[in-house]
């Protein structure tokens, strides 16, 4: 079931997500600042150009 007006995401962006969602988890919880921030900031950013990037 897919929103009306929203493409459905492909697998290959399914899996960035749950990639992207690996690294936050496996990241977040670090003591350093660089590695928990910067896990989060890769994620975010690969996420979004996954689904923003291949449809435009």
């Amino acid at each position: 079931m897919s929103l009306p007006g929203l493409p459905t995401p492909s697998s290959d962006q399914l899996i960035v997500i749950n990639l992207s969602a690996i690294l936050v988890g496996t990241t977040f919880n670090a003591s350093q600042r660089v590695i928990k921030w910067g896990g989060v900031v890769i994620a975010v950013v690969t996420t979004t150009c996954a689904l923003w990037c291949s449809n435009h």
